[in-house]
């Protein structure tokens, strides 16, 4: 696949974004969590928080990534952090690629634009929560994040182990090829 790139979300698209979330939550997490939470996130529920956090006084920064085709294939936002073991951080609150848009290097790129537009804000940390066995927790790792923590939190009726991941900002390259 050839990418066209990444841009900057517009206002207008919370359901492009809430189907690629749904689409991209059902690929990653199918096998992983119940079929029940894995279903429970609805086009209708995603579509509602998109609408929030492309708001433009959400805080949040989204950004699409595309194919040359145009065809949109992921997506990632950042905003403040509410995370107890790190308040002043900017938080990577989502990186979602399907699975036709993996092993491009748009997942790098994402995670690479929304820690320079949290920099650009002023923060000079930026810490992402991931399932424990969620894959990604390997990328993140070989982008140089430092594991900041480790919890259980109860989530969708679930209790599910995370990994709190942190970077310092601004990014620095990764040390390991992902």
């Amino acid at each position: 696949m050839t990418a066209a790139g990444l841009r900057r979300a517009a206002g207008d698209e919370a359901t492009l974004l809430a189907r690629l979330h749904c689409r991209a939550w059902r690929e990653t997490y199918r096998g992983m969590l119940p079929d029940a939470m894995v279903d429970g996130l609805g086009l209708t529920e995603a579509e509602a928080k998109w609408r929030e956090r492309l708001a433009p006084a959400s805080g949040h920064s989204v950004f699409v990534a595309e194919t040359a085709a145009g065809d949109a294939v992921g997506f990632a936002s950042g905003c403040a952090s509410n995370e107890d073991a790190a308040p002043n951080a900017g938080l990577l609150e989502t990186l979602y690629l399907v699975k036709a848009g993996q092993g491009s290097g748009l997942g790098r790129r994402l995670l690479a634009t929304v820690a320079d537009d949290l920099a650009a804000q002023g923060f000079d940390e930026m810490i992402v929560v991931v399932h424990a066995d969620n894959p990604a927790a390997k990328f993140y790792a070989a982008m140089g994040a430092a594991e900041l923590c480790r919890r259980e939190r109860a989530f969708r009726g679930h209790l599910c182990p995370e990994i709190l991941w942190r970077w310092p900002l601004p990014l620095q390259p990764a040390k390991a090829p992902v």
